[in-house]
């Protein structure tokens, strides 16, 4: 029987009395609470993703890993957590229909998988519902699945889609479906590729990565040309609700010392940079490789960190063509100076004090 741990919001009490398999529950919040009262559909998120998996693959030794809150959530802490309890002990194959699309969890969360992934443990990961870069399922080595939109499948097939910047293991396509009715989230088609490997270990226990990847291989549905790709950012018109500034051929230290203005004085905000100096800030190039539009890079910093403010360093160069964009403040060096600009030129100073008294005075 395969140990699987299962990384989400928890199965209630009563439901996993129910289960005939084995479902061990381990919370890693804060409080420890028992998920035994849901109110709503997102409460189920993980029974259902259980349910998906025992259709497919009933014969499994459930860890339940309690890492979301209601409103499912959590902070990379207490993911990095859990998947340390799971090298510890030695998990197989882990499920994960959560992941991160901020910049700055890379890193840390990539040290942890990459400990599994040496130890052989399997993982499968879903996608953000908005089929944007997101991690785990990113990472080379883990199996990142997202829902067949386009009706290509029937339920429970899989399919493998060539994506540039992202190896064949991650580019997984599935479909799960209930009464025909397909549910758009890729949470819940994740689990699809979790139950056929499931059903693999079981014969195989002691497979690896390759092992997986041939048996899904010839289980896959041999489709070409399916129609959606993984995007590098979010594409919506909807307005940016913060102030968006861009610093006009200032230096990496002055931009970095107006963000801890800002963030002395309660805001939160995001720098993004052209080959930034340090990993405190975004580079642009983890969302401009292929010459996304600024607006959609906005929009997507917009989404996925909720700041209050976003710093933009620029070139003068790319200054004028610039203007038509989501940035509603300009901050220009010249010489020893800086002038600030929004619809009208609004202020000289010498100093980002200044700048930052003027930038508060006009956005009050």
């Amino acid at each position: 029987m395969i140990k699987l741990a299962l990384i989400d919001n928890g199965i209630p009490y009563h439901m996993r009395n129910n289960r005939n398999q084995r479902i061990v529950h381990k919370s890693f919040l804060a409080s420890k609470c028992d998920p035994s009262e849901y109110k709503d559909d997102k409460s189920f998120h993980g029974a259902v993703c259980v349910g998906i998996i025992t259709s497919i693959c009933s014969d499994i030794e459930l860890w339940d890993l309690n890492v979301t809150d209601s409103a499912g959530t959590t902070q990379i802490t207490v993911l990095l957590e859990a998947l340390e309890w799971c090298i510890q002990n030695k998990i197989k194959l882990i499920h994960m229909s959560l992941g991160t699309i901020n910049y700055f969890d890379i890193k840390p969360l990539w040290i942890q998988i990459k400990r599994l992934l040496d130890a052989d443990a399997i993982i499968v990961a879903a996608y953000h519902n908005r089929n944007i870069k997101t991690y785990p399922a990113a990472y080379p080595g883990v199996f990142g699945v997202r829902q067949d939109r386009y009706g290509l499948l029937g339920n429970g097939q899989i399919l493998f889609q060539e994506q540039k910047g992202y190896n064949i293991e991650n580019s997984i396509i599935a479909n799960f479906s209930w009464n025909g009715i397909v549910n758009q989230a890729n949470s819940y088609a994740a689990p699809v590729v979790t139950g056929h490997i499931a059903t693999y270990l079981n014969r195989k226990p002691t497979a690896g990565f390759d092992d997986v990847m041939d048996f899904l291989m010839t289980i896959a549905t041999h489709k070409s040309d399916y129609p959606d790709i993984l995007e590098n950012v979010i594409r919506d018109k909807t307005n940016i609700e913060i102030p968006v500034i861009a610093g006009i051929d200032l230096d990496y230290e002055e931009m970095i010392q107006l963000k801890v203005m800002f963030s002395q004085n309660g805001y939160y905000a995001i720098n993004l940079q052209k080959n930034p100096l340090d990993e405190n800030v975004i580079p642009l190039e983890y969302y401009d490789d292929s010459n996304e539009s600024l607006n959609d890079i906005l929009y997507t910093v917009y989404i996925a960190y909720e700041p209050d403010i976003i710093l933009l360093n620029q070139e003068e160069e790319i200054f004028e063509s610039s203007k038509a964009s989501d940035i509603d403040m300009y901050i220009v060096r010249k010489n020893n100076m800086y002038e600030l600009y929004a619809e009208d030129r609004i202020g000289i100073t010498y100093n980002i004090e200044d700048i930052y008294e003027l930038v508060c005075q006009y956005f009050a």
